[in-house]
């Protein structure tokens, strides 16, 4: 992927969109892989050219990330969120959060002993 001034602009106002509306805006199917390619190949870029557009990138995964985890919160409380705009990887982390937070919610309220005694979290990690 070349990347110019015209996918600058593209990704500048996809960021600019993301913060304004509460909800997912709709991008591309293919943005991830533009953004990965991007990040293996920026081309003639300067230094601060690539650093300024990483944080493009991060900023609209970071929003994009957020609104996922409160469509997920939405979902296990009770509510319908919109899901029309989420490409097929943020649907599987959705997919996962809401199974965390229910797998969560029925160790908390079947009287799973570590929960009951306060016993404090290990990560397998």
């Amino acid at each position: 992927m070349k990347f110019d001034d015209t996918s600058y602009m593209t990704f500048r106002k996809i960021q600019l969109e993301e913060e304004k509306s509460p909800l997912l805006t709709k991008i591309e199917w293919n943005f991830y892989s533009k953004l990965s390619e991007f990040q293996k190949n920026p081309n003639n870029m300067t230094e601060k050219e690539i650093q300024n557009v990483e944080k493009i990138f991060v900023g609209i995964c970071e929003i994009r990330e957020k609104k996922i985890v409160q469509a997920a919160l939405s979902k296990v409380r009770g509510g319908k969120p919109d899901l029309k705009n989420m490409l097929d990887e943020e649907k599987r982390l959705f997919d996962s959060i809401v199974d965390i937070i229910l797998q969560s919610r029925k160790r908390f309220f079947s009287g799973d002993q570590n929960v009951i005694n306060g016993k404090p979290y290990s990560s397998a990690v």
